[in-house]
């Protein structure tokens, strides 16, 4: 089974007034891979490996392909694919990949990740998302996905800057959520106290 992926850019100025970044806002190239419970590209609450680190902080695949090639030879992975980057991070704007993600029984989960960039170690992605339904033992026909961003947690920095002294011991992978606080950084509460 092959599956083609579109990621839709939503994070603009309009969305997330919130220091946005007034030089360049892009995406990075985006890399996905099929695979199976055996491999964590990267997770909530996990350690970003060296491929992780370099994808959100620099926007550099190399090493995360590189780890993903491994986990290939070790029958964890199936197959990746690379989505294009975004140059102009406006409202719409489209990655597509530009062959199909295969996957199989031994490997049903997609998990993927580009940079928010500029950023210190800032990321959007999935990870273990399930294109197979166990109880019907059918392939999932189209799926969409709301993603939001993630901090590597291998760089200090609360703004889009870049070159921050480096997150010391490192941290954990985690999601920006709302805070107490009326304007933060993707997420803010709203006046009436919504997010």
């Amino acid at each position: 089974m092959g599956y083609s992926i579109k990621f839709t850019n939503n994070w603009t100025q309009e969305n997330h007034p919130f220091r946005y970044p007034t030089s360049d806002p892009h995406w990075s190239r985006f890399v996905y891979a099929s695979h199976s419970s055996a491999y964590i590209m990267w997770q909530d609450g996990g350690t970003a490996t060296k491929g992780i680190e370099d994808v959100a902080e620099l926007g550099s695949i190399s090493a995360l392909q590189s780890e993903i090639e491994g986990q290939q030879t070790a029958g964890n992975v199936l197959d990746d694919v690379e989505g294009t980057n975004i140059g102009d991070a406006f409202q719409g704007a489209t990655s597509t990949t530009g062959d199909n993600l295969c996957v199989d029984a031994s490997h049903p989960y997609v998990s993927g990740i580009s940079m928010v960039a500029p950023s210190p170690d800032w990321f959007t992605g999935v990870y273990n998302l399930p294109l197979s339904d166990e109880s019907t033992m059918t392939w999932v026909r189209k799926i969409e996905v709301y993603v939001y961003a993630w901090d590597a947690g291998t760089e200090e920095g609360d703004d889009y800057r870049l070159n921050n002294a480096g997150t010391n011991p490192q941290g954990k992978i985690s999601a920006f959520t709302a805070g107490d606080t009326v304007d933060a950084v993707f997420v803010s509460v709203n006046e009436d106290g919504s997010d």
